[in-house]
């Protein structure tokens, strides 16, 4: 009898598995506990969802002025959840409850409620597709099903949704991509091809990168094993493969191509570690983190008669090549766009190892006893070889001791069916099979994810506490606004290490985390400026190193400090830190904080005609690159340039002292636990700062470490870490003072190229007393509209928004040149007189790409309903 509604009562079965999946995050959640990382996805995940709902919901879909100093989204998140679909389908759901009094206003803390609900429903979709993917490659239903569950119900499944939620996207088009595949090798159909490759790049650029490399190597393996009757030839396959997929890439452009830029307009030093070929430490029968190959995978892999089977042989091929690139850092490093090695590739293997047991079961009946006796016994073997060749295996934890016994009951549960061929035996082994998916994922969850991944932290309490959202920091911020109800302000707060602060508080900041930034901004960071931000790290931005000039150059007119810092004394010698930039006065404090208030704040935008430029700046100390953007204007290419700003009159004489420690030839032996060298100026500490600048290289390549310079501290991450800048030139700024103390913990550093200015802000006080020209000012959105007085018909006039490509910029009506000023920022020429700026930004090759999309879609629609079916009756 055809049972009716068959693929509705298949989303249920698939919604139920993906319920119980997720058990354990469920109970979580009824216990105000978060499917969230502790890490990436307190810092990304739920900050960018938070500012991207919030700007759609206002109609904003292309650049805010609230991520870090200013940021296009809809290029710069794309690697996140700016062009994801499942993301857009989570905002309108949301929208739409917010809208009719469901749910409140959407905050942080809404979108880590909401998460574990929408990677159920993510999974369910995940299971359905898959399952109609066997389905269609001939697999009965019952087996599709839980050839689809191995796949989806994976720990890799749960480990990309906790960590990085975007990641667990991958599973759902990967399939897609598979079926497309299938659909032109039997049936020359091109159409879930071309709309597979399309939502793929639309999605994501980075994992359709990665999904594509997968999808060539199932069909490079697929060429070689037909598995239907009648298979398009080898050459039409070709050219309906590529012209699919070019059509596919010309509907993505919009979104894909835009998105691409930014990753290559984004700055990352280069990895220099040596990757290795192979690397056989992960154990995954037993205890990997990415991925355990299931027992009842292995029994089947020696079981030599289901090779006869060509579906069999394709996913078991799959499946062995994809076990022995687990094992190679270089293979993980080239799915990582050739950078550092990463797993993120092996939902591949996860879906090969479903459909290799989805055959396999279906063809279990026709396995022998002698057949079973020998495939058993080359699993156990490989078993006991695996646990005795891991040295860091023990049974202490639920997880690897579930793993072990699932071997046995595996193995007794194969055997009681090929003996005796009674149905109800295969039906126990299914159902083991269940039990065994979704005990083993809840298991995973609770094991590498709560406990060692550290997810039972993200908790209501921690997000709405001291160490994510502070309500005392809330506090405050409400009375700035209150006091302050300006614009363009900058205020520098952030929680710990948390770049993304200011996008969970809803203020203007000055720091940003996000894989993809700015590249001008970092350089600016690392190089242009050498700011330090208080951790080494790539990736982020933060601070402006306490440096008043800078301050008051980009709007940063308040300075929230934390009274005590705990451990600060460690290395700087000083409990109380009271290290804030020089002109700021204190407004308002609370228990455990004070607000500054920056006295030299200069405007938004600043007219000037003593230009600078870049290269003549290059061999010059930041001190004299930040006089020359506070005196004129710095750009990029000029002509007519000025002699540049002299600040070697500034450079103080001084004598080094040792503390605790040997320094000689450049070479700095720090022998108790903390020490380092002062240096002692020559002359009576003036009014102002110091800036110390150095060179500075740890010789232990596996060891992080602390620095201070007097009650500076900052961190500099292992020259082992993938995270390191390698910008090992630092300039530190500190208020003067009778000795400048330069504090290391025990170990052998490169310190050289000492050097100490003095910085009196003469140049910063002399420019706070020129006029503003500013009459009027509008910023929203996309968007910067300004009347300036060109009073003094100057030139130039440098705006605080970021350069980046997108942004166009019309004065008194005229289109005009977007220019890159000081290092980082917007420069227009002027005109004399009253000048009306205006600055509109749309993502980067926005309009020709919206284009090229139109002309692919309605392309697309002929190609597959029109072209292909002419092609196909010409054929027959």
């Amino acid at each position: 009898m055809r049972v009716k509604y068959p693929n509705s009562i298949l989303f249920v079965c698939c919604f139920a598995l993906a319920i119980v999946s997720h058990a354990v995050f469920l109970y979580q959640w009824t216990q105000d506990h978060y499917m969230i990382g502790i890490n990436d996805g307190l810092a990304q995940m739920m900050p960018f969802k938070h500012l991207l709902y919030e700007q759609y919901t206002n109609g904003e879909f292309f650049y805010s002025f609230s991520f870090g100093l200013g940021s296009g989204i809809y290029s710069g998140l794309s690697y996140y959840f700016s062009t994801s679909t499942v993301f857009w389908l989570s905002a309108a759901i949301v929208f739409l409850l917010e809208k009719i009094r469901l749910i409140g206003s959407p905050d942080v803390l809404f979108w880590a409620n909401a998460a574990v609900f929408i990677s159920v429903l993510r999974l369910s979709v995940v299971l359905f597709i898959t399952t109609r993917l066997f389905m269609y490659m001939n697999i009965p239903r019952r087996y599709a099903f839980i050839g689809a569950s191995f796949y989806g119900v994976s720990g890799m499944f749960f480990r990309h949704t906790a960590y990085w939620e975007f990641f667990a996207d991958a599973f759902l088009w990967l399939p897609l991509l598979i079926l497309g595949v299938e659909k032109i090798f039997r049936e020359s159909k091109p159409g879930w091809f071309l709309f597979a490759v399309a939502i793929s790049l639309i999605n994501n650029f980075y994992f359709s990168y990665i999904n594509f490399l997968l999808a060539g190597i199932y069909i490079l393996v697929r060429l070689f094993i037909p598995l239907a009757a009648q298979e398009i030839e080898k050459k039409k396959a070709f050219l309906l493969f590529l012209f699919s997929g070019i059509i596919g890439f010309g509907i993505s452009a919009v979104a894909f191509i835009p998105a691409v830029y930014a990753y290559l307009n984004n700055h990352r030093p280069p990895f220099s570690q040596d990757i290795p070929w192979f690397d056989f430490s992960d154990d995954i029968l037993y205890t990997s983190r990415i991925v355990v190959i299931p027992a009842i995978f292995v029994v089947l892999l020696f079981s030599a008669f289901l090779y006869r089977n060509k579906l069999y042989r394709l996913f078991t091929v799959l499946g062995l090549i994809s076990i022995a690139l687990h094992h190679s850092p270089i293979a993980g490093s080239i799915f990582n766009g050739l950078s550092a090695p990463q797993n993120r590739w092996e939902y591949f293997l996860s879906l090969m190892v479903g459909g290799t047991v989805a055959v396999g079961l279906a063809n279990l009946h026709k396995l022998t006893l002698r057949q079973f006796a020998v495939a058993a016994f080359f699993t156990i073997v490989a078993y006991v070889l695996w646990a005795l060749g891991d040295e860091k295996l023990d049974f202490s934890t639920k997880y690897s001791i579930f793993m072990a016994i699932s071997l046995p009951i595996t193995l007794l549960l194969m055997f009681s069916f090929v003996k005796s061929k009674k149905r109800g035996f295969k039906f126990a082994l299914i159902g083991f099979l269940f039990v065994w998916l979704v005990g083993s994922v809840n298991i995973y969850q609770v094991e590498k994810l709560l406990v060692d991944g550290e997810l039972s932290k993200v908790n209501k309490e921690l997000m709405t506490g001291p160490d994510y959202d502070d309500p005392e920091i809330r506090k405050l911020l409400e009375e700035i606004q209150q006091r302050d109800d300006g614009i363009t302000y900058r205020i520098e707060w952030m929680e710990g290490v948390r770049n993304n602060t200011p996008l969970v508080q809803d203020f203007r900041g000055l720091s940003a985390y996000s894989s993809i930034l700015n590249k001008n901004l970092l350089y600016f960071y690392l190089y242009d400026l050498e700011i330090d931000m208080g951790r080494e790290s790539v990736s982020r931005y933060a601070t402006l190193g306490n440096r008043a000039n800078l301050h008051s150059l980009l709007q940063g007119k308040y300075v929230i400090a934390e009274k005590n810092v705990p451990g600060a004394d460690v290395l700087s010698e000083s409990r109380e830190i009271e290290n804030v930039p020089y002109g700021f006065t204190k407004i308002m404090e609370s228990e455990n904080f004070t607000v500054y208030e920056n006295d030299n704040l200069l405007p938004f935008a600043r007219s000037a005609s003593t230009v600078y430029q870049e290269r003549q700046l290059a061999k010059s100390h930041p001190l004299a690159r930040e006089h020359a953007m506070l005196d004129g204007i710095v750009l990029d290419d000029a002509k007519n340039t000025e002699p540049l700003p002299d600040v070697e009159e500034q450079a103080t004489e001084f004598t080094i002292e040792t503390h605790g420690s040997q320094y000689n030839k450049d070479i700095l032996v720090v022998e108790e636990e903390i020490g380092g060298i002062d240096l002692v100026p020559a002359a009576s500490p003036p009014e102002g700062d110091f800036y110390v600048s150095f060179h500075l290289e740890n010789q232990a390549h596996d060891q992080g470490f602390n620095l201070a310079v007097n009650n500076y501290l900052t961190s500099r991450k292992s020259n082992q870490s993938v995270y390191k800048t390698f910008v090992d030139d630092i300039t530190i700024r500190i208020p003067s003072a009778e000795r400048i103390k330069i504090r290391l913990p025990k170990g052998t550093y490169n310190l050289s190229d000492l050097q100490v200015f003095t910085e009196s802000y003469d140049v910063l006080k002399s420019q706070k007393d020129v006029d503003s020209g500013i009459k009027g000012l509008d910023i929203g959105g996309h968007k910067v509209k300004l009347e300036y007085a060109n009073s003094n018909n100057d030139d130039f006039l440098s705006i605080n928004v970021p350069y980046e490509k997108g942004w166009n910029a019309s004065v008194n009506g005229q289109k005009t040149e977007v220019l890159k000023a000081n290092y980082a920022f917007i420069g227009v020429p002027l005109e004399k007189g009253n000048n009306i700026v205006e600055l509109t930004y749309r993502p980067p090759f926005f309009y020709p790409t919206l284009i090229v999309s139109i002309i692919s879609l309605l392309l697309g629609f002929w190609f597959v309903f029109i072209g292909t079916s002419r092609g196909n009756k010409s054929t027959h």
